[in-house]
């Protein structure tokens, strides 16, 4: 890498100005440990303390439903190849609500309905009903489903949804037996339906390529959005692509601070699954789970992978972001 190209990149973001691609690639391709790396986050950082005024934000995400999902992908604990069909279970509407409850006394900021790709549609609609009533308007209500039209997207805003988390995925159709050009028409549905759209890249494993990372911190940028996120891939064993491993913890806060120079989101950046290191490259926001979670097999994720409301308190505090 040439050092002034990189340094002319630093600069830029340094500046506040809009990166572009190529600037994108340069900075990913600074060596991790190295003092532009530290440069990188540190700019990053900074940027993020004063876009949110050192405010930190909390989501909450719970799963309601676990079965085989035909979308089949690669990374998921649910995926029909791996998920078994006799622990498949929907979680009552009276224990959703008593987790709502709790969660909106903790003070979250968002709240998550989370289903496979198999849920029924008029369903979730059914189930959303109960929990929107238990939420204060304060709390944004956000759906995390399987792929919908334009008509559907209409029904969630009408069911008092104020945003839906959908991407396309990195492997999108190679890794899942998704169609990637489905995604991007769900992402459209979105937001014509002037439903909030969260975006994020993932699930970024050792084997994505910086072009690929790319594509999707432009893609957040291009809609835009006002919440951005980075994920890395968790190897879940009997998943297929256990054996390809994960990103370190390093290479996700540098590709963290990337996408939060680059897209420089309104309301928040998150990182998935919380993390230290990048609530100190540009991150300000995390989730807490409960029940299912595509990355635990563990059906009751608050037992095992999925933070606590007072985990991620603690989080953000260590790293001095104020609640």
């Amino acid at each position: 890498m040439e050092q002034k190209e990189l340094y002319t990149a630093l600069s830029k973001a340094d500046s506040g100005k809009p990166l572009l691609r190529a600037d994108a690639l340069q900075l990913l391709a600074i060596p991790n440990g190295s003092r532009a790396y530290y440069e990188l986050l540190g700019i990053a950082n900074r940027d993020a303390r004063q876009r949110y005024s050192g405010r930190g934000y909390i989501f909450a995400q719970i799963g309601i439903e676990a079965s085989p999902c035909r979308a089949n992908c690669g990374f998921c604990s649910l995926a029909e190849d791996v998920f078994d069909p006799k622990a498949s279970f929907v979680l009552p509407v009276s224990e959703a609500e008593r987790i709502t409850d709790q969660l909106a006394a903790a003070g979250v900021d968002d709240l998550f309905l989370m289903t496979t790709a198999n849920f029924s549609q008029d369903d979730f609609l059914r189930y959303a009903a109960a929990i929107r009533r238990r939420l204060p308007d304060s709390i944004r209500f956000v759906a995390n489903i399987g792929d919908f039209d334009d008509a559907f997207a209409g029904r969630l805003k009408q069911a008092g949804f104020t945003g839906v988390y959908h991407i396309r995925r990195l492997g999108e159709g190679r890794d899942t037996r998704l169609d990637p050009a489905q995604r991007i028409r769900t992402l459209d549905a979105v937001r014509s339906a002037g439903l909030e759209l969260y975006y994020c890249v993932e699930p970024i494993g050792p084997e994505h390529t910086p072009e690929e990372i790319v594509d999707e911190i432009f893609r957040a940028r291009d809609y835009p959005v006002g919440v951005m996120a980075v994920m890395k891939r968790v190897c879940v064993p009997g998943t297929r692509l256990y054996a390809r491993g994960e990103i370190s913890a390093a290479e996700l806060a540098k590709i963290c601070a990337v996408a939060a120079l680059c897209v420089r989101p309104e309301r928040a950046m998150g990182v998935h699954e919380p993390d230290e290191l990048c609530l100190m490259a540009g991150a300000n926001q995390i989730y807490a789970e409960v029940s299912v979670n595509p990355r635990d097999r563990n059906l009751q994720t608050e037992q095992s992978r999925g933070a606590s409301i007072g985990r991620t308190q603690q989080l953000l505090q260590a790293a001095e972001w104020q609640r």
